[in-house]
C-alpha cells in the first residue's frame, strides 16, 4: 500500500508540475494572458518574497511593506496583466542570479563549496580531497549554468519574439535542469569509481537537511 501511495504521489507531483509549466508558458508568452495563469504563475515569486520578509530581522515592518506591495498590485492588476511577461522575466532572472550567487559565493575552497557541503550531508563517511575537488567543480558547473541561463534569458527577452523566451524559460529550463542533475550523476559514477554515491532524490534531501542545519545554527 505504501509503494502504491508513493507512485500515486509521484504521478500527482508530475501532473501538477506539468500543469504549472503549461500555465507559466501561457501567461508569459501572451500580451493578454488569462487571469488565472498569471495568479498561479506568480506563486513562486510571491512565496519567496513573503518568506524572505518573514525570516528577516525586521519581520513585522517587512511584512507590512510586503502587504502594502500586494495591495498595490491588486489595485493595479489590469496593468499587471498587460505587462505579465515582465513579471515572469524578472522572476526568472532573479531566481537564476540568486542561485548563481549562492553557489558561486562558496567557491573559495574545495571543502566550503556548496556541493561539497551537500555531499558531506548525504554521505556518512569522510570524503577525501579528490572527492571534494570533484564536488567543487560541480559547484562551479552549477554557477556557470545559472549565469548562462540568466544571460540567455536576457538576450531572448530583449531580441527574440516573446514566445521564444517563454519557451526557453517555461519548458526548456526544466529539461536542462533534469539533464544537469542526470548528467552529473552519470559523470560522478565514472569520475569517482569505488566512492560512495547518492541519487538525485538523496541530493535534494541532503540539501534540505543542510539548509535546515544551517538555519538552526544561525
Amino acid at each position: 500500500m505504501t509503494g502504491l501511495w508513493s507512485k500515486l504521489r509521484l504521478v500527482l507531483l508530475v501532473a501538477v508540475g506539468a500543469g504549472y509549466l503549461i500555465l507559466d508558458y501561457m501567461a508569459s508568452s501572451s500580451s493578454q494572458p488569462p487571469v488565472y495563469a498569471v495568479l498561479i504563475g506568480a506563486i513562486p515569486l510571491t512565496t519567496g518574497v513573503v518568506a524572505a520578509c518573514w525570516n528577516s530581522s525586521f519581520r513585522w515592518p517587512a511584512m507590512l511593506l510586503c502587504l502594502g506591495g500586494l495591495v498595490a498590485i491588486a489595485l493595479n492588476f489590469d496593468r499587471l496583466l498587460t505587462h505579465a511577461a515582465w513579471l515572469y522575466f524578472f522572476q526568472y532572472v532573479g531566481i537564476m542570479i540568486g542561485l548563481g550567487i549562492m553557489f558561486g559565493s562558496t567557491l573559495g575552497s574545495h571543502e566550503g563549496a556548496l556541493c561539497s557541503r551537500i555531499a558531506r550531508t548525504a554521505v556518512a563517511e569522510p570524503l577525501d580531497a579528490h572527492y571534494l575537488h570533484y564536488t567543487w567543480k560541480v559547484t562551479l558547473a552549477w554557477t556557470l549554468y545559472f549565469a548562462a541561463s540568466a544571460l540567455v534569458s536576457l538576450l531572448l527577452f530583449a531580441f527574440a519574439p516573446l514566445a521564444w523566451w517563454a519557451l526557453f524559460a517555461s519548458l526548456l529550463t526544466p529539461v536542462s535542469l533534469g539533464l544537469m542533475f542526470g548528467g552529473e550523476y552519470l559523470i560522478r559514477l565514472r569520475a569517482l569509481p569505488g566512492q560512495p554515491h547518492f541519487s538525485i532524490a538523496q541530493t535534494i534531501r541532503a540539501y534540505r537537511q543542510y539548509t535546515q542545519s544551517r538555519d538552526a545554527a544561525e
